[in-house]
């Protein structure tokens, strides 16, 4: 195997992130690449948030650097009221780094602006985006939408057969109701519901990989994070999934699905269930990400995401909900973990 070596401007994991971000956009790496690129990423935890934060930052600057290579540096007004770009600011960036001809800089292996924009390939957060638009497009359209703020948690919404719902800041709710079923599908968010009696037609509520079964009871059901959860404060509830039945549970217990579908059970105080309606969340051993997926409608819909190097960290504690700021920053503050920005407001939670 020839022996790889990185160029002579590679001084630091910035730059080789830079590096790879333009490597991976063209043809496939040799062998000897494919051992340096991952021994790179194992080299240093930090180093994939580099290698995504590198990627977008090429991806950018290709799009801007054809464009402005196919148009010019100067754009129509309609244009520019569409899209207001500091385009001189843009052009001094793209010339430093290399992106434009004439730049003193470059990032290595960079191309010419001068050829035919393609997208970028082997982009882990543009899969994640994908994933997630693709997984939104094929949910049902909302019957039920609690607002993204506090307040919400104070409306009691009624439904066809006489069931009271609940729903946590940002909850989304489908419904299929007719003569002979009950059913609700928990797109996003959390609900604590007063079954009304039938037998004829028993409630179904939607969860992940399986479904929470009542006649007449009261308890809390919610999907936040890809983690999903039943908590019973009255009667029985029986969870089954497509192929049988996993479990009944009756008032003080408890079961959540993670987001491989392993399930697990535990005890809960009936009086705890669905704290929040007054406007605390009580969390014992809450997996982080579940948690911050219920903060997220209160910070303006930012979008958490666990580092998948994280080990599981679980929550206990007490927060308010006027106060998701200061919850956020607590959780990571208490577990040293720290957040990482990228455009459309995901947020990587990884180690300090």
């Amino acid at each position: 195997m020839t022996e790889f070596r990185y160029p002579e401007d590679c001084q630091s994991n910035d730059d080789i992130a830079d590096f790879w971000a333009v490597r991976l956009d063209q043809s496939g790496l040799t062998p000897a690449e494919e051992a340096a690129f991952a021994a790179w990423q194992d080299a240093d935890p930090k180093n994939p948030q580099r290698l995504v934060r590198a990627c977008q930052l090429w991806q950018s600057m290709e799009i801007v650097a054809a464009d402005t290579a196919l148009s010019g540096p100067s754009s129509s007004a309609s244009d520019q009221d569409k899209r207001p770009v500091d385009q001189e600011g843009i052009r001094r960036d793209l010339e430093r780094l290399g992106a434009l001809e004439g730049g003193d800089g470059r990032l290595p292996g960079m191309r010419s602006a001068k050829r035919r924009p393609r997208p970028l390939v082997a982009l882990v957060t543009c899969l994640l985006l994908v994933g997630l638009f693709a997984y939104s497009a094929l949910q049902p359209a909302p019957d039920l939408v609690a607002a993204a703020n506090v307040s919400a948690v104070t409306e009691v919404h009624s439904l066809p057969d006489g069931s009271r719902v609940w729903m946590e800041p940002g909850t989304r709710v489908s419904l299929n109701y007719s003569d002979t079923l009950r059913d609700i599908t928990v797109l996003d968010g959390g609900i604590f519901i007063e079954v009304a009696k039938d037998a004829t037609r028993p409630l179904r509520i939607h969860l992940n990989q399986f479904t929470a079964i009542a006649v007449g009871t009261a308890f809390s059901a919610s999907k936040w994070g890809g983690h999903a959860r039943i908590e019973v404060a009255e009667g029985t509830v029986d969870l089954e999934d497509r192929k049988m039945r996993l479990a009944r549970l009756i008032a003080g217990r408890s079961a959540w699905q993670d987001a491989d579908g392993d399930l697990y059970y535990a005890d809960v105080a009936p009086d705890r269930v669905a704290l929040w309606r007054g406007g605390r969340w009580i969390v014992d051993d809450m997996p982080v990400d579940e948690l911050l997926a219920r903060l997220s409608p209160l910070l303006g819909g930012l979008t958490f995401v666990r580092d998948p190097r994280l080990d599981e960290i679980t929550v206990s504690g007490s927060f308010d909900l006027a106060k998701p700021e200061s919850a956020h920053d607590a959780i990571l503050a208490a577990y040293g973990l720290q957040e990482s920005a990228f455009p459309g407001g995901f947020r990587i939670i990884s180690r300090k």
